[in-house]
């Protein structure tokens, strides 16, 4: 055990994941319910992992800033965006620290953005209304070389599904049922 971290459960899933590719894939799921005005209840659906069934039962409050029409009361889903970009490179880093025998001291990884609210607001029809782009700092202390650190920055980076997911883009589909959720 490294870094909380257990390397022999690592190396068994990554056996696992060899033998049988069905094993290496995981389903996650939300629920977002409004509440009112901007603010939202998520609340987590079981996952699967390979052929387990996780059962999460995980909730938290989104809301806009007074600024945005909301009441302040938590986080918005921009920052939510962020912090699992985040979150991701994060346990991406610790993962790649443990597997190389790296004792990590501090971790801390900040993500800022830019977002035009022309563009959401349909102000200007020229204005994105994507986020302009997605920045991070590694804050790291631990036993490794300035070369180790950097690599793990590089492989947590291109091994974070998150971070994937935003620089790639990931199909986007939906579609609208009347009446009550079940």
């Amino acid at each position: 055990m490294r870094n909380g971290i257990t390397a022999a459960g690592l190396s068994e899933l990554a056996h696992e994941i060899g033998q049988d590719a069905r094993q290496g894939i995981a389903a996650y799921g939300v629920t977002v319910r409004w509440l009112s005005g901007t603010r939202a209840r998520v609340d987590t659906l079981p996952m699967t992992v390979g052929a387990h069934r996780v059962n999460r039962d995980f909730s938290w409050l989104i809301d806009e800033p007074r600024q945005l029409g909301g009441t302040n009361h938590a986080p918005n889903p921009q920052e939510y965006l962020l912090s699992g970009v985040g979150a991701c490179i994060m346990v991406g880093f610790a993962v790649g620290a443990t597997v190389m025998g790296i004792q990590l001291a501090s971790l801390e990884v900040e993500v800022r953005s830019r977002l035009d609210l022309a563009g959401f607001l349909a102000v200007r029809p020229d204005a994105p209304v994507a986020m302009s782009g997605i920045e991070y700092t590694i804050h790291v202390t631990g036993d490794g070389t300035a070369e180790q650190f950097e690599r793990l920055r590089q492989q947590a980076e291109s091994h974070s599904p998150n971070a994937m997911s935003m620089l790639k883009g990931v199909p986007l589909s939906g579609r609208l049922v009347m009446g009550a959720a079940q």
